[in-house]
């Protein structure tokens, strides 16, 4: 009598909990979830993970014409014969055919290679200091430099490179009642080794830049000495993505190089200075 009475409990309790279900169905609501029932959950569940970020370019590069307004101080000779070069950058101009001046580097987090090119083609009126004669000196120069910097510390940089120079140089003076006429026209190429430094200042607001490039070379292997100095600084301006694309830079710059070689009417010298602000447009990307 009692199996028959335990029997009979238990099939009304299954016939309450179908019918408490169905209910449950019919109302829109969601069955008890096998945690709710008490049953362990073997489900597997995923997590959307963002993607990791992209790295940072370890390259970047930097090109950039400018234009520099020089002023020349110092001397040439052509054979015996030496002509004083005093010019303002009027005069300067007023004499340039044309020149082309444009500056590129490759960066990387622990070192930089960077490359200049200067070219200028121009022709100057004057007198022989020792006859006191017209002359007419026409002269062509370019020089391009190749320098490797490596980083020491954050706002340190220290390299070695060199620099071609070349030089095309031509005098011609009408003769005197006692001395000949002058038709003199010499070309020269030689190549200096460099040693480097270049100084940064750091800034929180990297819209900023300012720092000092300084080198000195020549050491009778090519000129006789050769330096060049040039503290410089730029505004970088906001670009696509806020990306600095383009930098406005200004500098003042100072080169000087003394060469000589021959003798005679072969003799040639080169010592001069050439100094001035520089005004540059980078692009960085």
């Amino acid at each position: 009598m009692k199996a028959i009475l335990v029997g009979a409990s238990l099939i009304a309790a299954m016939s309450v909990a179908r019918a408490a279900n169905a209910q449950s169905e019919t109302a829109g609501v969601d069955p008890p979830t096998s945690e709710q029932a008490g049953s362990p959950d073997f489900s597997v569940s995923y997590v959307e993970t963002e993607s990791p970020p992209e790295k940072e370019k370890t390259w970047q590069f930097t090109i950039a014409p400018y234009v520099i307004f020089p002023f020349m101080n110092g001397s040439m000779t052509l054979a015996n014969q030496t002509v004083d070069v005093n010019l303002k950058t009027g005069d300067i101009l007023k004499r340039l055919n044309w020149a082309l001046m444009l500056y590129f580097e490759a960066t990387h987090p622990k070192f930089a290679i960077a490359t200049d090119l200067l070219y200028m083609n121009l022709g100057q009126g004057g007198q022989l200091p020792a006859s006191g004669r017209s002359a007419d000196l026409k002269m062509q120069q370019l020089a391009a430099e190749v320098v490797f910097l490596g980083r020491i510390v954050k706002w340190f940089e220290l390299g070695a490179g060199g620099r071609v120079n070349f030089v095309q140089a031509g005098l011609t003076a009408p003769a005197g009642m006692v001395l000949p006429g002058v038709d003199l026209d010499f070309r020269r190429t030689w190549f200096d080794p460099l040693i480097a430094v270049r100084f940064s200042v750091p800034f929180k607001n990297d819209h900023w830049r300012l720092g000092l490039r300084a080198d000195v070379g020549g050491f009778t292997l090519g000129s006789t000495y050769a330096w060049q100095v040039y503290p410089y600084g730029g505004y970088n301006f906001d670009g696509i993505n806020g990306k600095r694309v383009f930098e406005l830079g200004v500098a003042f710059r100072a080169i000087g190089m003394k060469y000589e070689t021959g003798s005679d009417l072969n003799r040639f010298v080169y010592d001069m200075i050439i100094w001035g602000p520089q005004l540059g447009f980078l692009f960085h990307f």
